[in-house]
């Protein structure tokens, strides 16, 4: 006989939106599909199929892996979800009736939670290693032989059944994609403020009292939509303290602004994130408990270190590159003679300050412009955007880095002779993400199968593709459920009772007891 399962999600895809938050879950859900046929034979009919269904256990399994010249080969598994999804107890299976025809097929549902911190699915390379999770199911039978069927037939099989395990298992995989997205709805991203200190890039050529007394504040989205084109930019400028003689002295020249994304590969988790999320044991990390599905390049290392090779000595490794567009140096010329600040000695200290202010878009590639080796391709992949992520063995972040020329007079204001020249330069945080896909309202139906029975209930016959909503949005950490109670109640008003006609002969039957009471009280 033939005994296979299959797992079918309600999605091969899960959403998950915002931060990753160890204290929230989602819901991935489908069923196991178990199908049961009988053997095909050229002499004999088909005979009738009987198991004894022990268990089905489900796992999710998700695991990250990396290899660098530098570190070698690193991998490490992020999180392992297992739950027993049927019978609880052992429960007969058969095709009796159906041994001609098409397998029979039962179907187990399952909803598993899964964790809400884990990272998006990646590929890094052209070995496109990197973070991958996969659903497996384990089913436990037993064959049941009838009676008439031992007696009729005989096979080699039959002598060799008592030195062979009565207990049967089939197993089933698939591939699991995870998202992530800034938030559930697009929406326009608030801004964040920085308040930075310059510093010069040389040894100042501007006395340095000037230059510690410019201020600067940088406006930059909260967050970065990876498929945009540009990054809307503000900064404000102005001077605390100084002279009318050095405000009248001070211009700004030119702005340079570069967008730059860092990748960093290490062989290990960082303190902070084993302190913020809960990875699974060193007992179940490799090569304690090897990997479900390891990379393939993985058979080239010493299997008896846990997250290096022999070639790699480094810990991490860590490569930059520009995401500005081929022929964009990001250099913004002013207009000369640009005295930005010579109004600031005119005010008092309880005045409204005055800020210079520039505004403008920083353009953005998908693909850099900047040169990479065939050798840091290899493993790296291509230079292209990735959204803000931080990893177990990979993290990614980006930074808007800004240098502001400074030209100083320096035989006094307006005499227009030599001038100094400085760079102020100063690094602000960029968050890149995913904006969430509109949702669809199409609901893609399942092929039917042939099912004799559920060992709990059919699955619905069509599944939408829209993910829960994470927990955290739904319910209080201590289990309450949240109230909006920014929405008023409606208004109570009274229900109103039904009009009641009465017919002529009730009326006068009314009055007639109506009026023999009043007798009868008089």
């Amino acid at each position: 006989m033939s005994v296979s399962i299959d797992i079918v999600p309600s999605s091969s895809c899960l959403h998950m939106f915002g931060d990753p938050d160890p204290l929230s879950a989602y819901s991935l859900s489908g069923h196991v599909a178990i199908s049961l046929s009988s053997p095909y034979s050229f002499f004999s009919t088909r005979r009738t199929a009987r198991v004894l269904l022990k268990s089905v256990s489900l796992t999710f399994e998700g695991q990250s892996e990396i290899n660098t010249p530098e570190t070698g080969y690193a991998a490490i598994r992020l999180c392992s979800v297992s739950r027993d999804i049927a019978p609880s107890e052992h429960m007969e299976l058969t095709n009796h009736g159906h041994e001609d025809g098409s397998p029979c097929q039962w179907n187990v549902i399952f909803n598993l939670p899964i964790p809400g911190w884990l990272p998006a699915t990646s590929a890094i390379g052209l070995e496109e290693l990197g973070v991958r999770y996969a659903l497996c199911a384990t089913a436990k039978f037993i064959t049941l032989d009838s009676e008439d069927n031992h007696r009729h037939s005989w096979s080699l099989a039959t002598l060799c059944a008592p030195f062979r395990s009565r207990v049967k298992s089939v197993d089933a995989s698939t591939p699991i994609k995870l998202d992530r997205f800034i938030s559930p709805e697009p929406h326009p991203p608030p801004i964040t403020n920085y308040l930075v200190n310059p510093t010069p890039k040389d040894s100042p050529c501007i006395p340095q009292e000037v230059l510690s007394k410019i201020q600067v504040l940088a406006s930059v989205p909260e967050f970065v939509n990876t498929q945009g084109t540009s990054v809307p930019i503000t900064l404000r400028m102005r001077t605390k303290d100084l002279t009318e003689d050095q405000c009248k002295r001070l211009q700004i020249a030119s702005l340079s602004i570069n967008i730059i994304q860092h990748e960093k590969f290490r062989t290990r988790p960082s303190p902070a994130y084993l302190t913020s999320f809960s990875l699974p044991p060193a007992s179940m990390q490799p090569p304690n408990l090897p990997l479900r599905d390891p990379h393939p390049i993985s058979t080239l290392y010493d299997p008896s270190l846990l997250y290096s090779s022999s070639s790699g000595n480094a810990e991490a490794i860590t490569r930059s590159f520009s995401l500005l567009p081929r022929g964009d140096d990001g250099t913004y010329k002013l207009s000369s003679d640009n005295y930005a600040f010579i109004d600031d000695f005119k005010l008092s200290s309880d005045a409204t300050p005055t800020w210079y202010t520039m505004e403008t878009h920083v353009p953005f590639a998908q693909l850099s412009s900047a040169s990479v080796d065939e050798e840091q391709e290899a493993w790296g992949g291509e230079p292209v955007i990735r959204e803000s992520a931080a990893g177990a063995l990979w993290v990614v972040w980006h930074d808007l880095k800004v240098d502001v020329t400074f030209l100083y007079d320096l035989d006094g204001p307006g005499e227009g002779g030599e001038k100094a020249r400085e760079t102020l330069g100063f690094s602000v945080p960029l968050r890149f993400g995913r904006e969430a896909p509109l949702r669809s309202a199409s609901t893609p139906s399942l092929d039917s199968t042939t099912t004799r029975s559920s060992l709990l209930s059919p699955p619905s016959p069509s599944h939408f593709k829209a993910t829960l909503p994470p927990y955290s949005q739904l319910y209080d950490s201590n289990g309450d459920r949240k109230i909006d109670y920014s929405v008023p109640l409606p208004l109570y008003t009274p229900p109103k009772l039904p009009l009641y006609q009465m017919t002529e002969g009730e009326a006068w039957g009314r009055e007639r007891d109506w009026k023999g009471g009043l007798r009868a009280a008089l």
